[in-house]
């Protein structure tokens, strides 16, 4: 809108100028309108250059944000399901060494109530 108001200026400029000057004062508003023309597109050309910079940037950006949360993401469930496995191997160590102290005990104890036994069989084989 600021380029075109100032095209409309530039213009009216030029066709006053047309009616009051003469051929040299004309070329040189031309030249200076040209001036400002180019002038202001490359202005406009820079611009559009930076800001599609500051656009890839952020686009490149966004992607690696994605990839680190991902990866991130990915070694989560990872560290999760060796976290379950691992419970998962104590819980079953515990539950056999539990089952070997209880088989171990009753070793023991059936071990000891047949030593009873032989005893008591050999006291009464001998008081008879």
């Amino acid at each position: 809108m600021i380029q075109f108001f100032k095209v409309a200026v530039l213009s009216l400029v030029f066709s006053a100028s047309l009616a009051f000057a003469d051929e040299a004062e004309l070329k040189q508003e031309i030249a200076v309108r040209d001036s400002v023309m180019q002038e202001q597109g490359n202005a406009c050309s820079v611009e559009k250059d930076s800001l599609r910079a500051v656009i890839e940037t952020e686009k490149a950006k966004s992607e690696n944000w994605e990839k680190s949360y991902n990866l991130v993401k990915k070694d989560n469930e990872t560290c999760a399901q060796m976290l379950s496995t691992s419970i998962g191997v104590n819980e079953s160590k515990q539950k056999k060494a539990d089952e070997d102290n209880r088989a171990a005990a009753m070793a023991m104890s059936s071990s000891f109530m047949g030593g009873v036994g032989i005893g008591l069989l050999v006291m009464w084989l001998i008081m008879k």
